[in-house]
C-alpha cells in the first residue's frame, strides 16, 4: 500500500528575493509570519519545508502566488514486507 505524502519545496533564491524586493530583513520577516529568524533563514536556505499554513502566510506577507516561491515535491511512502529475500509491495 502506497501513501502519498506532499512536502512544499521553496524555490531556490525565491524566497530571499521577495523578501527584499518587500524590504524586509529576516527578523522583521519572521515576526511578521510568527516564526523564529532561524527558521525564516532555514526556508530560505531550502534546509527546511513549510508547512501549507506557513507557505500560505508567507505568499501573503511576501505578496507573491505560491508558485512564484514554492513547489510540491512528491514523495510516495510505500509499505514493504519481506517475502523470501525479496521486497513486495503490500
Amino acid at each position: 500500500m502506497s501513501k502519498f505524502i506532499g512536502l512544499i519545496g521553496v524555490k531556490p533564491g525565491a524566497l530571499t528575493r521577495a523578501r527584499i524586493l518587500q524590504g524586509l530583513s529576516q527578523r522583521e520577516l519572521a515576526q511578521m509570519v510568527d516564526y523564529s529568524v532561524a527558521h525564516v533563514s532555514q526556508l530560505e536556505r531550502g534546509i527546511r519545508h513549510p508547512s501549507p499554513q506557513a507557505a500560505q502566510q508567507l505568499c501573503r506577507v511576501l505578496d507573491k502566488p505560491f508558485d512564484e516561491l514554492f513547489y510540491l515535491h512528491n514523495v510516495y511512502k510505500s509499505e514493504h514486507k519481506e517475502t523470501e529475500g525479496e521486497w513486495n509491495e503490500t
